[in-house]
C-alpha cells in the first residue's frame, strides 16, 4: 500500500499500485477530464506527479511534449504509484462554468404543479365519530393522501395549530403544524454530457435566485455518450458507478447553491431535470445496451416522476418530487424538449432551425406544418476533445482569432494561452481558410505558395503531415507551444459534416430549402461565444444572414426552469413536443453519406 496525496482534494489515501491515478481520482469522486475514457489515446488527463511512479509509457512519449515531461507532467490513465506520491491537477479548477455564468433575469411565472396550502383542522368529537384523516379530508377536500403521509399525520396532528400542506399534482407530499415559513423552492437541472447546471428557483415569485455548475462527474469515463454506454456494458458495475457519480454530483450542486443563497434544503420540494437519452438512462439506472446498436431505441422516453428520497438526492426535502421531462426518440431526449420549450416553437409561424452543438448535435426543424428532429454524431470536438491542444473553456483557452499582419489570438480571462477551446478552433480555421493557409478540403497548404510570409513561417512539418504554429512555446514567458494539426482540422470537419448532414436531411424531409429558413436558434452555452461569421465562413451552418442566427444560451436549462414554474408547460407543452415531433434517424437515411461528405468541405 502506498500513500497517495491528492493536492486538489487536500487529502491522503492509501492505494495499491495496480490502480492508475485516473482510477484513484474516479474512486474518490473527483472527475478528471478523460475524453477517451482512460484508453491513453486523447492525452487530456494531464497531472503533475512527484514521487515514485512507473516509467513513461509509449503513449505518454507520443502525447506529451518534452517541456511537459520535463515539468513532471504525466497522463493520469497511464501512471501508477510505486511508492509515496503527490498529485496535482494541471488545471486549477475542474468546473466549466460557461453555462452557470449565463444568468437570467427572466420572470418564469408562478403557477407550478406544487404549492403550499394552509388549513385549520376541526378536532373530532365523540358525537361525530370522525377519524383523524376524516378531519384532514374535511379541511383539504379531495387531495390524495398516501400511506406515508397518513403515517406522518398520525404523529404530527395538532388541532390547536394551523396545518401547512405541501401539494404536488393534487397529492399531499408533506405537512407540518404550527408556525412555518411559507417558502417554496425548486431546482431545474440540466444534465449535459460535459457540464451539469443546477438552477435554484423561488417558486412563489417565479424567478431564479441562484445557480451552480460543474463538469459532469462521469467525464473520467469518456467525453461522449458512446464511451459511457460501452463502459456500462463492459464493466458489470459500470452502470451503478455512473449513476452514483451523477446523483452525488447533483447533490453537491444543490448544496452549493443553497449555501450561496442561504436557502434551507428542507424548503426545496420539486425538481425538473433534463438531459439527453443517455444521461437519462444513467440517471435512472436503466440498461443502456439498446442504445449501443440499431435501432438505438430507449428503454423509455416517458416523463418520469419520483421522490427525492427514492432517488437518493439528500440536499432537498425528502418528500419532494423529481420530474424528468420526456424525450422524443433515439438520442433526442429531454434536453431537446427543454430547448424547444425555451424556443417557444408552438404556434410559431416561422420556419426555425434549433441546433445544439454539443456532442450529440441535436437538431430540430420546426415549421407551421410540423416538427422534425434528429441527433448527429458531432462528437466532442467543440469541447476541445480529440484536438491535440484542445481544452474546455477554462482560463487560458484560445477563444477567438484574427489575421492582420500575423495571426492574433485572445484567451479566456486574458491568461497565457494553454490550448484551444471550441470557439477558438472555429475562429482559427475560419481565418486560415480566408488567408489561404487551409483549403476547402481541409488541407494545410505548402508554405512556399503563401503570400503572407509570417503565416508561411508558421506552417511547419510534423512527420509526414503539417501543422500550423499558433503559439511558440517559451519557458521565459510561461507559454505552451500550441499548434493546429491536420488531424485537428479533420476532427472539425467530421463534426461539421455531421451537423450539416442533419440540417440538410431535415430540410429535405420537410420539403424546405435554406431559403425558407427564417431563423437558426443556437442552443447551448457554446452558441453564446461562437463567432457567427466564422461559423458561416467554414460552412458549419447553411448560407444565412448572420442576423438570422440567434443564440439562446443554455436553452435546455431554460426550458427546465419554465416547466418547473408552470403546470401547463410541464403537463401539456412538454408532452406535446415529445409526442408530435417526428424523429428522423439520419444514420440510416439514404442521403446521409452524400450529405455528410458534402458537409465536410469548408464552403
Amino acid at each position: 500500500m502506498y500513500k497517495f496525496k491528492l493536492k486538489a482534494l487536500d487529502k491522503e489515501v492509501l492505494i495499491n499500485g495496480d490502480k492508475s491515478i485516473l482510477e484513484v481520482f474516479n474512486e474518490e469522486d473527483m472527475a478528471i477530464y478523460a475524453p477517451c475514457g482512460g484508453k491513453g489515446t486523447c492525452g487530456k488527463c494531464k497531472v503533475k506527479v512527484s514521487g515514485k511512479v512507473n516509467s513513461l509509457t509509449d503513449e505518454e512519449r507520443k502525447l506529451l511534449t518534452s517541456q511537459e515531461i520535463g515539468n513532471g507532467i504525466r497522463l493520469a490513465c497511464k501512471t501508477y504509484a510505486e511508492g509515496e506520491i503527490a498529485v496535482q491537477l494541471v488545471e486549477d479548477k475542474l468546473v466549466n462554468d460557461a453555462k452557470g455564468k449565463l444568468r437570467s433575469e427572466m420572470y418564469y411565472g408562478a403557477d407550478p404543479l406544487i404549492y403550499r396550502r394552509t388549513e385549520k383542522l376541526t378536532a373530532p368529537t365523540l358525537e361525530s365519530g370522525e377519524t383523524v384523516i376524516d378531519t384532514v379530508r374535511e379541511a383539504i377536500g379531495d387531495l390524495e393522501l398516501d400511506l406515508n403521509i397518513i403515517r406522518e399525520i398520525s404523529h404530527k396532528i395538532d388541532y390547536t395549530e394551523e396545518g401547512s400542506f405541501v401539494v404536488y399534482d393534487n397529492k399531499v407530499i408533506d405537512m407540518a403544524f404550527g408556525k412555518r415559513n411559507n417558502r417554496l423552492y425548486g431546482i431545474a437541472v440540466d444534465i449535459g454530457t460535459t457540464t451539469v447546471v443546477c438552477y435554484l428557483m423561488d417558486m412563489l415569485q417565479g424567478k431564479q435566485i441562484g445557480v451552480s455548475s460543474m463538469q459532469n462527474p462521469q467525464v473520467g469515463y469518456g467525453a461522449d455518450v458512446i464511451s459511457r454506454i460501452l463502459y456500462t456494458i463492459e464493466d458489470p458495475g459500470g452502470l451503478k458507478i455512473l449513476r452514483s457519480r451523477i446523483i452525488k454530483g447533483i447533490d453537491l450542486l444543490i448544496r452549493e447553491v443553497c449555501e450561496k443563497t442561504a436557502v434551507h434544503k428542507q424548503d426545496i420540494y420539486m425538481g425538473v431535470f433534463v438531459g439527453n437519452t443517455t444521461m437519462a438512462h444513467l440517471f435512472w439506472g436503466f440498461n443502456c445496451s439498446s442504445l449501443s446498436r440499431l435501432p438505438f431505441n430507449a428503454v423509455t422516453q416517458d416523463m418520469i416522476v419520483e421522490s427525492s428520497r427514492n432517488i437518493g438526492i439528500q440536499n432537498m426535502n425528502q418528500n419532494g418530487r423529481i420530474v424528468f421531462l420526456p424525450g422524443i426518440a433515439g438520442f433526442v431526449g429531454a434536453d431537446t424538449v427543454g430547448a424547444m420549450i425555451a424556443a417557444e416553437l408552438i404556434n410559431c409561424s416561422e420556419n426555425s432551425l434549433l441546433v445544439d452543438l454539443g456532442t450529440n448535435g441535436e437538431i430540430v426543424l420546426s415549421t407551421p406544418k410540423g416538427r422534425y428532429a434528429c441527433s448527429t454524431a458531432a462528437g466532442p470536438a467543440f469541447e476541445g476533445a480529440r484536438i491535440k491542444y484542445g481544452m474546455q473553456a477554462f482560463p487560458g483557452a484560445i477563444d477567438h482569432a484574427a489575421v492582420a499582419d500575423d495571426i492574433e489570438i485572445s484567451t479566456i480571462e486574458n491568461q497565457p494561452a494553454k490550448g484551444i477551446c471550441g470557439s477558438g478552433l472555429i475562429d482559427i480555421v475560419s481565418v486560415l481558410l480566408e488567408a489561404g493557409v487551409i483549403s476547402e478540403d481541409g488541407k494545410i497548404a505548402e508554405p512556399e505558395g503563401q503570400r503572407n510570409k509570417k503565416l508561411a513561417e508558421r506552417i511547419v512539418k510534423s512527420g509526414k503531415t503539417k501543422e500550423f504554429l499558433i503559439v511558440n512555446g517559451s519557458h521565459e514567458n510561461n507559454l505552451s507551444r500550441i499548434t493546429l494539426t491536420q488531424k485537428d482540422i479533420r476532427e472539425l470537419q467530421l463534426a461539421k459534416g455531421a451537423i450539416r448532414a442533419g440540417i440538410d436531411i431535415l430540410l429535405n424531409v420537410s420539403g424546405l430549402t435554406v431559403d425558407n429558413v427564417d431563423r437558426l436558434l443556437l442552443a447551448g452555452a457554446f452558441g453564446n461565444f461562437i463567432n457567427k461569421e466564422s461559423a458561416l465562413r467554414i460552412g458549419l451552418f447553411p448560407e444565412l444572414h448572420p442576423d438570422k442566427i440567434i443564440p439562446l444560451g443554455n436553452a435546455a436549462g431554460e426550458g427546465a426552469k419554465k416547466a418547473l414554474c408552470s403546470r401547463i408547460i410541464l403537463r401539456e407543452t412538454a408532452q406535446h413536443y415529445a409526442r408530435t415531433t417526428k424523429h428522423i434517424e439520419i444514420s440510416s437515411h439514404p442521403d446521409f453519406e452524400k450529405a455528410f461528405m458534402e458537409g465536410m468541405y469548408f464552403r
